[in-house]
C-alpha cells in the first residue's frame, strides 16, 4: 500500500517528463525506479551518499533529483544550502523524502517552495514526499496583463 502512494506521487511529480538522467542521494527504501518511470525509459542513474555531498557541482543539471535521509543527518544550516542549491542549480525536479524528526518540519519544506506528495505512516514514525517542480512553483497572477493597466497600449512598452 505504501509503496502505491510513492509511486502515485512521483508520477504526479513528474508527469509528461520524460528523464533522461536521475540523481540519487541518500535512501528512498519506498521507490521501485523501474516500474515508478516510464516504461522503455532507461535513464542514466548517479547515486551520492551524504559524505559524497562535495560532487555534486560536478554532477551538472539532473531532470530528476531525489533526496532521502540526507538532511535528518545533515546540520539545518548545511541541509538548507543542499536543498537551495538542487532547487535552483542542479535538478528539474526534486523529490524530497523526509522524515519526522525534531530537525525538520511541513513548515521548513513548504519554504522552500515544496509541494506536499504524500504521507506515510509507520508504527515509529511518519515520512512524507515532498515535490518541487519550477515551471508549477508561480503560476502567473491573472491581474499581471494590460487589462488591468491604466495605459493598456503602453503595457510592456516602458520599464519604469
Amino acid at each position: 500500500m505504501s509503496a502505491n502512494v510513492v509511486q502515485s506521487a512521483l508520477r504526479s511529480l513528474l508527469g509528461d517528463l520524460q528523464p533522461r538522467s536521475v540523481m540519487l542521494l541518500g535512501d528512498l527504501p519506498e521507490i521501485n525506479w523501474r516500474a515508478s518511470l516510464p516504461a522503455g525509459l532507461e535513464p542514466v542513474f548517479t547515486e551520492l551518499s551524504p559524505d559524497q555531498l562535495g560532487a555534486l557541482p560536478a554532477c551538472g543539471v539532473q531532470d530528476l533529483t531525489a533526496v532521502g535521509n540526507v538532511l535528518e543527518v545533515l546540520p539545518k544550516r548545511d541541509g538548507a544550502a543542499l536543498l537551495a542549491a538542487l532547487r535552483d542549480l542542479h535538478a528539474r525536479r526534486v523529490l524530497l523524502r523526509l522524515t519526522s524528526t525534531p530537525g525538520w518540519s511541513h513548515h521548513d519544506a513548504m519554504a522552500f517552495g515544496f509541494s506536499h506528495l504524500a504521507r506515510l505512516t509507520y508504527p515509529d514514525h511518519t515520512v512524507h514526499y515532498y515535490g518541487f517542480d519550477l515551471s508549477t512553483y508561480k503560476i502567473t497572477p491573472d491581474w499581471l496583463n494590460a487589462r488591468y493597466w491604466a495605459n493598456p497600449e503602453l503595457f510592456g512598452r516602458y520599464r519604469w
